[in-house]
C-alpha cells in the first residue's frame, strides 16, 4: 500500500495546475460553507436571543383562546386568567428556573404627537419584568415602568415614528368586547433602544395594574406567564414538562422556538439553501476530478499497461487514482478550512453591521446592529471529510474505467 502511495503522491503533482484549480473550486465550496454556516448561526443565535429578550421568554403560558386569537381581536375575558398556586409551583419546579413574570397583552391605538398609530400595549409587573426581560437595561431617556404610575416607555423607533420626547402627553385607546372604547392617559416616562426592531416600533409598555383597573380585571389578571431559565437549551423540555403538570385542557405551554415559528422556519430555510449552494459547488469539483482522472488515464495508458504487465492487479490500479483523488480533495479541504478559519475567526470578532446594507426589522426579522459569526469546530471537521469523500466517490467510476485497459493494447497505446 505504500508503493501505491507513492505513486499517487508522484502523479498528484504531475499536473500540478490541473490539481490545484480542481482543488481551488472545492476549496472555495469550503469556505462558502463555512462562512455561510458562521452567518446563519450568529443570525439565529441573535435573532432568538432577542426574542427571549424582548418578546418571548424560554418558555410562555397562556389560555388557548389567547393564543389563537388574531392580534388585532378585542381582549376578551375568556383570554385571560389568575395564576393559581399549582401552576406558580410547578413553574418554580421546573429544571433550571430563574424567573418569571405575568403580563398583560392586547392591541390599542396610540395617539400622540398629533399621529394615531396602532400598536401592541403590554402592561407588566414592574417588580417582576426586568428579572425575565432585558428592556430595562437599553434604557436610554427617562425612567422604567414603576408600580402604580401611568406613565409608560415605548420604543426609540417610535419615538422617532411620531417625533415624541420624555414627558410627552400620550393616550392610548382600546375596545372591549362590547366595542366600548377604553383609554389611558398620561406622558411618556422612558424610551429604550432595544435591538428588536419590530417591538421598538409597535410596542408600549405601561405598568399592569393600571390596565387591569381599565378592563375592569383583577389585578393579578394576565394573558401570559413569562419563564426565563438559566439555559435556552432547557426550554423545550421544560415546557413539555410544564404542559404535563398544567394538563386540563385550557394552557398551552410553548417555547420560545414554538412561539417564533417564522424565526424556526427562516433558520431551516437558511441552511437549506446554504446546503443546496454547497451542493452545486462540490458537484462542480465532482465534475472536475471526474475529467482530471479520465484525462489521467489517457496521459498515462502506456504506465498504467506497464503497472498490470509487472503484475498490479486492478484493484491496486484503482487503489492509486482513488490515493490522488483523495489527495486533490484533502489539498482543496485543507486549503478551504484554512481560509474559512481566517474568515470565521475575523466574523466572529468583528461583525457585520448588516444596517449599513438593508433593513432587517422591515423583514420582520428581530435583528439591528452588527452580527457576529458562529465558531462551531466540528463544521470544519465534517466538511473536510465529505470534500474528501466526494473526491474519492466521483473518481471510481473513471478508476475502474482506467484500470480495466488490457495490458498489451495500453503499452502499445491501441
Amino acid at each position: 500500500e505504500v508503493y501505491l502511495l507513492r505513486i499517487a503522491f508522484r502523479n498528484l503533482f504531475r499536473r500540478r495546475g490541473r490539481t490545484f484549480v480542481i482543488a481551488g473550486i472545492l476549496a472555495f465550496a469550503v469556505l462558502f460553507f463555512l462562512f455561510m454556516e458562521s452567518l446563519m448561526m450568529g443570525m439565529m443565535d441573535m435573532t432568538f436571543g432577542n426574542v427571549i429578550d424582548f418578546e418571548t421568554p424560554h418558555i410562555e403560558i397562556a389560555k388557548k383562546e389567547f393564543l389563537e386569537a388574531d392580534n388585532e381581536d378585542a381582549l376578551t375575558s375568556d383570554r385571560v386568567f389568575v395564576p393559581d398556586r399549582q401552576m406558580l409551583d410547578s413553574i418554580r419546579g421546573s429544571d433550571g428556573y430563574l424567573a418569571m413574570t405575568t403580563v398583560l397583552d392586547f392591541p390599542g391605538v396610540f395617539f400622540g404627537g398629533g399621529y394615531d398609530y396602532p400598536v401592541q400595549v403590554r402592561g407588566i409587573d414592574a417588580d417582576s419584568f426586568s428579572s425575565v426581560f432585558k428592556n430595562e437595561e437599553y434604557l436610554v431617556e427617562g425612567d422604567f415602568v414603576a408600580a402604580g404610575q401611568l406613565g409608560i416607555v415605548i420604543g426609540d423607533q417610535l419615538a422617532e415614528l411620531l417625533d415624541l420626547g420624555l414627558g410627552d402627553d400620550y393616550e392610548l385607546r382600546f375596545f372591549n368586547q362590547a366595542g366600548a372604547t377604553l383609554t389611558l392617559q398620561g406622558t411618556i416616562r422612558g424610551i429604550v433602544a432595544i435591538p428588536h426592531p419590530e417591538m421598538s416600533r409597535n410596542t408600549v409598555l405601561v405598568c399592569r395594574e393600571r390596565t387591569t383597573e381599565a378592563w375592569g380585571f383583577d389585578s393579578d389578571t394576565a394573558t401570559q406567564v413569562m419563564v426565563r431559565l438559566d439555559d435556552r437549551d432547557k426550554a423545550a423540555s421544560q415546557a413539555a414538562y410544564l404542559g404535563e403538570q398544567l394538563d386540563n385542557g385550557e394552557f398551552t405551554v410553548r417555547s420560545y422556538r414554538e412561539a417564533a415559528r417564522f424565526l424556526v422556519s427562516l433558520e431551516t430555510w437558511g441552511m437549506i439553501e446554504t446546503y443546496f449552494i454547497l451542493a452545486l459547488f462540490l458537484l462542480v469539483g465532482a465534475i472536475g476530478i471526474v475529467s482530471a482522472v479520465v484525462l489521467a488515464a489517457i496521459e498515462r495508458v502506456r504506465e498504467i499497461g506497464m503497472m498490470k504487465a509487472m503484475g498490479l492487479k486492478e484493484g491496486e490500479i484503482v487503489r492509486v487514482f482513488l490515493w490522488e483523488s483523495a489527495g486533490i480533495g484533502a489539498i482543496g479541504g485543507a486549503i478551504g478550512c484554512t481560509l474559512g478559519a481566517a474568515a470565521v475567526l475575523a466574523f466572529k470578532t468583528y461583525g457585520i453591521d448588516f444596517a449599513a446594507f438593508f433593513d432587517l426589522g422591515a423583514l420582520g426579522v428581530p435583528m439591528a446592529g452588527h452580527v457576529y459569526g458562529a465558531w462551531n469546530t466540528a463544521s470544519f471537521v465534517w466538511i473536510f471529510l465529505f470534500v474528501v469523500v466526494i473526491a474519492v466517490v466521483a473518481s471510481i467510476i473513471p478508476a475502474y474505467w482506467a484500470a480495466r485497459k488490457d495490458p498489451v493494447d495500453a503499452i502499445q497505446h491501441r
